[in-house]
């Protein structure tokens, strides 16, 4: 059994007797009440066995059997493992996350639902050109799944996205006899909506809110194979399966995809390791790779699928960038410079659409010099810095990365001492806009599905959210795409500059994802020779890593390396991992958060598997996140 227990040194099996009287209900997967340390719990069987491993004296029985269903088989016990050991965490607490609530009335229902039938047809999606994108190879594996991993990108095409060749993937695997899932962040971009009205009735749609009896009605028949495709956000990437075949995650690098309870595992890894152990094709989608995809990529374990670039090139939108540090002084803080304010000029004159892609208020927080806008670094980690809060004596410096604390410091391009932040507003941006073109709807959309502008000539300013779909106002009346005249990025060395190791990919990967919603793409930098700026530039998501790994290879950062943080760690606690565990410890800080890095992953969570059951016995509590999103404070 694996009782449904917290702590990391009761990560083992139990052994509990079989009563007679339950003898024929009990078999891998099947939940049970049992006794544990003088409390009932909730237990699962993971193995069967004549003898004990134990004493037998020493052996109660499990109280009941609870309900009939069998939740899942030794293969996803393999898996759930794995996952458990790759993000220190324990096996209870990945079944937790990856079985839906039960709900007794369903089961009772689900008595009645007599003979298990053949799951509904699915009809062939449209076709796909897969010699134009270079994925002639993927189609063939999803038809016969192997265990690959694949990274699929389509081109820049606007609006539309991915969805179709994702519905002609899954279609391929429904028909082959085997079952498909597709986890899509928790903001439902649209490529979903393909994969969904493909499926038809083999398929069940579980994004958005849905009520525990929903949830497990539908996991009932995905076990007795009367459903074929699941849609769902990211606790549908664990849930078994009879004969899993395709495992999809669309935008697999979004945040949204980091399990926020322990074990703190991330969907992309926890699918490419259930393809592997299952037998299923893996494939990731996204504009750029995530750190982590492209080391599996550079080590082979990972096939990138794209169109060449002759094929991208037709597809994507022109670009243009403004170098700020070559206009006039006065000039390079304004929020939209001249060149650019000239272009929003010319497409409200023709009565067109704009599109100002703003950083949120209060996202620019690191620093940057006033004269010529360059952006402060910190000189351990490379990532912003931005003034330590509170009333230090003298000024201090920060870095919310890597923990780095300093004194301030003159530019390094010009020697001037003054600072300001790198704050942003769209909602300000958007009334400036207002006044300064009285003529278009001028529209802030800050946030999911926000309603656009209704007539033209317009202007919309738009942050994250509101670009992550696709944006209805920009289709004609029979919903079909019609991209905006002009994209104007305003506010890139914002995003930058934020202290956290992430910000260059996050921001490049924004960028492109909003390219497909323009013709016309201008961007106003200071660093025009950033990677993340020239992958917008280029319109090449690859390519930003080309010239990002080399400075995270000096610095051990990933792709190059791997990170793990310890929140609430004790200085006692931090010296027994500096002693044993292989890597560096950054911190912990006063808050007692401190960063792991490590250029061999698998040993070090090895060694500290010891550290982790010896902290649990003593009651310490140290939350241990592998692979951490937004490292920042």
């Amino acid at each position: 059994m694996i009782v449904d227990v917290g702590p990391a040194h009761l990560d083992r099996p139990f052994d509990y007797l079989i009563p007679e009287s339950e003898g024929g209900r009990v078999d891998v997967g099947t939940r049970v009440r049992v006794s544990f340390n003088g409390r009932p719990r909730t237990a699962w069987v993971i193995g069967l066995h004549d003898e004990p491993a134990t004493d037998p004296d020493r052996i109660k029985p499990i109280d009941r059997v609870e309900g009939p269903t069998v939740w899942f088989d030794d293969t996803d016990v393999e898996v759930w493992r794995w996952i458990a050991d790759r993000y220190a965490g324990t096996l209870s607490g990945v079944i937790r996350h990856a079985l839906p609530t039960r709900v007794v009335r369903v089961e009772t229902e689900a008595a009645g639902w007599g003979e298990i039938g053949a799951a509904p047809e699915v009809a062939p999606a449209a076709e796909v050109d897969w010699v134009r994108l270079g994925g002639t190879d993927l189609a063939r594996a999803v038809t016969a799944p192997d265990g690959s991993a694949h990274h699929l990108r389509t081109p820049m095409s606007p609006i539309t996205g991915e969805g179709p060749a994702l519905a002609d993937l899954v279609t391929r695997c429904v028909r082959g006899g085997r079952q498909a899932v597709v986890v899509v962040p928790s903001e439902a971009p649209g490529d979903a909506d393909d994969v969904v009205a493909a499926a038809g009735d083999a398929g069940v749609d579980l994004r958005g809110e849905h009520g525990d009896a929903e949830r497990y009605r539908a996991f009932l028949r995905l076990r007795r194979g009367e459903i074929s495709v699941v849609v769902g956000e990211r606790s549908v990437a664990l849930l078994p399966l009879r004969d899993p075949g395709l495992l999809v995650v669309v935008d697999e690098a979004n945040p949204a995809y980091k399990e926020r309870r322990n074990p703190r595992h991330h969907v992309r890894e926890a699918v490419l390791g259930r393809a592997r152990l299952g037998g299923a094709v893996a494939v990731l989608t996204s504009s750029v790779l995530s750190a982590q995809a492209r080391r599996h990529h550079v080590g082979g374990h990972l096939r990138l699928i794209r169109a060449d670039r002759t094929t991208e090139r037709a597809a994507a939108p022109s670009v243009r960038a403004v170098n700020r540090r070559e206009l006039p002084p006065t000039a390079r803080r304004s929020r939209i410079t001249a060149p650019v304010a000239r272009q929003i000029d010319r497409v409200v004159a023709d009565a067109g659409r704009v599109i100002v892609l703003a950083a949120a208020k209060g996202s620019g927080t690191s620093l940057a010099c006033v004269r010529c806008r360059s952006r402060h670094e910190c000189p351990t980690c490379g990532a912003g810095v931005a003034e330590r809060a509170g009333d230090a004596a003298p000024p201090a410096w920060g870095c919310g990365s890597c923990g780095w604390d300093g004194p301030p410091r003159r530019c390094l391009d010009c020697g001037a001492s003054e600072t300001f932040p790198l704050r942003a507003g769209a909602k300000r941006l958007a009334a400036e806009l207002a006044k300064t073109h009285p003529q278009a709807e001028v529209v802030h959309m800050e946030g999911f599905d926000q309603p656009g502008p209704t007539s033209t000539p317009a202007i919309a300013v738009m942050t994250r959210g509101s670009v992550v779909a696709r944006p209805r106002w920009l289709t004609d009346e029979r919903g079909h795409p019609h991209p905006a005249d002009l994209l104007v990025i305003a506010d890139p060395d914002v995003l930058i500059g934020r202290p956290d190791v992430e910000a260059a990919e996050d921001a490049a990967r924004l960028w492109l994802d909003a390219s497909r919603l323009a013709g016309a793409i201008w961007i106003q930098t200071a660093e025009p020779d950033h990677p993340a700026i020239q992958a917008v530039v280029r319109q090449d998501g690859d390519g930003f890593w080309d010239g990002e790994t080399p400075r995270r290879a000096v610095l051990g950062f990933p792709p190059a390396g791997s990170l793990i943080r310890l929140v609430s760690l004790p200085d006692q606690q931090a010296a027994e991992i500096r002693g044993v565990v292989p890597g560096t410890v950054l911190g912990p800080d006063p808050a007692g958060v401190a960063l792991l890095k490590t250029a061999d992953l698998r040993a070090t969570l090895k060694a500290l598997h010891p550290l982790r059951a010896r902290w649990a016995q003593q009651d310490i509590r140290i939350r241990v996140d592998v692979d951490p999103v937004q490292v920042s404070s």
